[in-house]
């Protein structure tokens, strides 16, 4: 899981991932937590939204243990460091694009996905990318925008900050104007998890790359076929929600190349929120769920587990 932050995230009103705005910064910490260990390690929280909202890594936590498949969180932008293993790259939380420029450290973050993806490939027929970057959807809209997609993203919301996305998009643009190059769009408005995932594909010749998330990973997967060219071997792997909440971006980007998981939440309290067009997609919990449905033919078993993970922090 490509795991950070990115300033956007604290404006107020951008993202329902964490208590409150300033809090953002520590969800992808706690969230690779969780799902590397099972518990919140740096803070004694539970890891709800101030609505009282599970975070999607409960999910993928107890999915993973399903399947058993192998995990490394990779630092996309941490505020903090973790308190598990993880690769640490130092790149620091992206800057907010209305006043500068959001990627100084860009070459940085493609070299080093690079050399993930140089390890991994051939190593693993599947190489599954995530995300836990709060405030990620607004840069996605802003890169998306910029390169004549003027598709409006997903929310951990019910119903998205739609207009001060908007709002957030066109004062970057003030600063410095679109030129339709997506390169210079990811370095503009961008955050790193953009910058190691297009890294991670340009060096994958032999893999097949799962791009797990909604229209985050929609975006990723436009700037990995405008920069890196070939795209074969690489789908979507999303949720239901995002299909029914934002299918028509996802098709015009991908095409047919998406898969998706059919969960349903509704009798598990907490998570039944998400069956009423909350949270919707996050740390590539609808792949991690889809994975372990196609390892074990069983999804009364992974209800169960996500259940125990679940009431493990009640």
């Amino acid at each position: 899981m490509l795991a950070g932050s990115t300033e956007i995230s604290k404006i107020p009103g951008i993202s329902a991932a964490g208590e409150n705005s300033e809090l953002t910064f520590l969800t992808p910490v706690l969230d690779s937590e969780i799902i590397y260990s099972g518990k919140c390690i740096s803070y004694d929280v539970i890891p709800m939204t101030e609505n009282g909202i599970p975070t999607p890594s409960i999910i993928t936590r107890a999915a993973n243990l399903v399947s058993g498949v192998d995990i490394l969180i990779v630092d996309a932008g941490f505020y903090e460091s973790p308190k598990i293993p993880y690769l640490h790259t130092k790149l620091g939380p992206a800057n907010d694009p209305r006043k500068q420029e959001a990627l100084t450290k860009y070459d940085v973050a493609v070299e080093t996905g690079r050399y993930i993806g140089r390890m991994l490939d051939k190593k693993y027929k599947y190489i599954v990318l995530a995300e836990s970057v709060p405030g990620g959807t607004t840069t996605a809209y802003m890169v998306l925008r910029s390169l004549g997609y003027d598709y409006m993203t997903s929310s951990s919301m019910k119903s998205g900050p739609d207009q001060l996305k908007r709002k957030v998009a066109d004062e970057a643009f003030q600063r410095y104007k679109p030129v339709n190059n997506a390169m210079d769009s990811m370095i503009q408005y961008g955050d790193y998890m953009m910058a190691l995932a297009t890294g991670i594909s340009g060096a994958v010749r032999n893999s097949t790359i799962m791009y797990a998330g909604g229209t985050q990973m929609a975006c990723v997967y436009l700037l990995d076929k405008i920069i890196n060219k070939s795209h074969e071997k690489r789908y979507i792997f999303t949720t239901g929600y995002i299909i029914n909440d934002r299918g028509d971006l996802l098709s015009d980007i991908a095409g047919g190349n998406i898969i998706y998981a059919k969960t349903n939440f509704s009798g598990i309290q907490g998570l039944d929120y998400y069956e009423q067009g909350y949270v919707k997609e996050g740390t590539g919990f609808g792949a991690a769920f889809g994975i372990a449905y196609v390892i074990n033919k069983n999804e009364n078993l992974i209800y169960d587990e996500i259940k125990k993970v679940y009431n493990s922090f009640l």
